[in-house]
C-alpha cells in the first residue's frame, strides 16, 4: 500500500513538471512571435536558441527560429529551419504550412527550383484536402517566384489558375493586379491597363479605401507610362476627390504625387511645382518617409 501510495506520488509530480515545462516553452514561443513581430528577430533568436539547448525538438520553438530567420533575411539558416520544422510536422495541415513557408525560404535564398518543388507540394496536399483557399495562395505564391525569375508566361499562368480558385472580387482584384504588374514589366500597356481596370471595378464593390485608391492610381500611373495622359489625368483625379470626401490624406498626398508626375511628363512646370508644394505640406501631417524622398526626387527634377 505505501508503495503504490508513493508511485502515485511520483506520478503526480511528473505529471505536474511536465505541464510547468510545456507552459514555460509556450510561454516562450509565444515571447518569441512577439519579438519578431516587435523587429527585434535578433532578440528572439538568442532566447530560443537557449531554449531549444533544452527542447530541441518543438516545432513551434524551432518555427519561431525560422521566422527570426527570414525577418533577418537570413534565409540559408531559414531553410535549415523549416526543413526541420516540416520533419516535425504531424499533421498533413502543419506539412503544408510548412512547405509553403519553406518555399518562402528557398526563394530568398534565390533558390528558384527548389522553391517552385515546395509550393507545388504544398498545393497538391491543399488540392487532396480541397482545400480552394490554401491552393489559390499556393499559385500566387509559385507567381510571385516566376515573376521574380522573369517567367512571365508562366506567372500569368499561374495567376490565372489563382483567378479560377478565387471566392469573391477581393480575390479576383488581387490577381487582376498581379496579372496587370507583369504585363506592365514587359511593356504590354493595352493588357496591363485591361487587368489593372478590372482590378479596380473588382475593388469598387467590396473593397475599402486603400483597396480603392491603391489600385485607381495603379491604372493612371499605367495610363502615363502608355502615353494616354487625358485617361491618367481623369483616374488619378477621380483618386483625389475619394481622398479629399473619406479623410484619405495619404491618398491625397500620393494622388497629388502623381498628378504632378503626370505634369513634369507633359511639361507643366509650374502646375507641378504647385502640386509637389501642396503634397509636401499636406505630407507633414503624414509623415510618410517614402512619399517625402518621392515628393523631393520630384522636386529636383523641376530645376533640371
Amino acid at each position: 500500500m505505501r508503495f503504490l501510495l508513493i508511485s502515485a506520488l511520483l506520478l503526480s509530480f511528473f505529471h505536474a513538471t511536465v505541464f510547468a515545462e510545456e507552459l514555460e516553452v509556450n510561454k516562450k514561443i509565444a515571447e518569441c512571435n512577439q519579438m519578431v513581430k516587435d523587429g527585434v528577430p535578433e532578440k528572439a533568436l538568442v532566447m530560443i536558441n537557449q531554449m531549444l539547448k533544452k527542447t530541441s525538438k518543438s516545432r513551434d520553438l524551432i518555427l519561431c527560429k525560422a521566422r527570426a530567420h527570414m525577418a533577418l533575411e537570413q534565409f540559408a539558416e531559414a531553410v535549415t529551419s523549416l526543413t526541420a520544422v516540416d520533419q516535425l510536422s504531424n499533421n498533413q495541415n502543419d506539412h503544408m504550412m510548412s512547405l509553403a513557408m519553406l518555399g518562402n525560404a528557398y526563394k530568398g535564398n534565390r533558390q528558384f527550383d527548389q522553391a517552385a518543388i515546395s509550393y507545388q507540394q504544398a498545393m497538391d496536399i491543399a488540392k487532396a484536402q480541397k482545400n480552394k483557399s490554401f491552393e489559390r495562395i499556393g499559385f500566387g505564391l509559385l507567381g510571385e517566384l516566376q515573376l521574380l525569375n522573369q517567367q512571365y508566361d508562366e506567372a500569368i499562368l499561374s495567376y490565372q489558375s489563382a483567378l479560377k480558385l478565387a471566392l469573391n472580387d477581393s480575390e479576383r482584384a488581387d490577381a487582376y493586379e498581379h496579372i496587370a504588374k507583369i504585363y506592365n514589366q514587359q511593356q504590354k500597356h493595352n493588357q496591363a491597363i485591361d487587368f489593372q481596370l478590372k482590378a479596380t471595378l473588382a475593388y469598387t464593390k467590396y473593397g475599402d479605401l486603400d483597396d480603392k485608391a491603391n489600385a485607381g492610381l495603379e491604372l493612371g500611373r499605367i495610363y502615363m507610362e502608355a502615353g494616354e495622359f487625358e485617361q491618367a489625368e481623369r483616374t488619378i483625379k477621380k483618386i483625389n476627390q475619394m481622398a479629399l470626401d473619406n479623410g484619405g490624406a495619404y491618398w491625397e498626398v500620393k494622388s497629388n504625387l502623381y498628378l504632378a508626375k503626370l505634369k513634369l511628363a507633359t511639361h507643366q512646370m509650374e502646375s507641378a511645382k504647385k502640386l509637389l508644394e501642396d503634397a509636401q505640406k499636406l505630407n507633414q501631417e503624414v509623415g510618410d518617409s517614402t512619399l517625402s524622398e518621392s515628393i523631393s526626387m520630384a522636386l529636383s527634377q523641376l530645376s533640371k
